[in-house]
């Protein structure tokens, strides 16, 4: 028997998987493929709220284009109201420069009316009194009684 050299058991060697080519670039392509995903979402979610405000911005200018229309109106309003206040006041000043002139003229004759009124209250009052005193006179002299006063009675 020939003394061959022994060689002691070694195991064989096992690759390094990141050494491997095919591996690596599978390993690879995954991390990109990840990654691409990854981006996507992040994208997808960046579009999502890039599109939602871009609704909300035309949201917003829809409304600013109506209030400026509401502006508009109230304006408009407002001037109609200004002119119409304008017209008023020159009414009531010519109406107010006819009562003063009124006042002027027909103050003097106003006073004498209420003069002449006090007269007729005296004068009232005294026919009052006289008519008082007759009536009473009638029920003393001839036992004339008001209630019991027929329309062919001539007392």
């Amino acid at each position: 028997m020939s003394h061959a050299t022994v060689r002691p058991y070694t195991r064989p060697k096992i690759k390094d998987p990141s050494q491997d080519p095919v591996i690596s670039m599978s390993r690879s392509r995954r991390e990109k493929e990840l990654k691409n995903e990854q981006t996507s979402r992040e994208m997808s979610g960046v579009s999502g709220a890039l599109l939602h405000r871009m609704h909300e911005l035309r949201q917003v200018q829809q409304d600013i284009k109506e209030l400026d229309e509401g502006v508009q109106e109230y304006q408009a309003q407002i001037d109609l109201l200004i002119e119409r206040k304008a017209r008023l006041q020159k009414t009531l000043a010519k109406h107010n420069d006819w009562c003063s002139t009124f006042d002027c003229m027909i103050g003097p004759f106003e006073q004498k009316y209420e003069d002449c009124k006090a007269e007729v209250k005296i004068s009232f009052d005294h026919a009052k009194r006289k008519y008082k005193e007759s009536l009473q006179k009638l029920i003393d002299d001839f036992g004339f009684h008001p209630t019991y006063k027929r329309w062919f009675d001539e007392f």
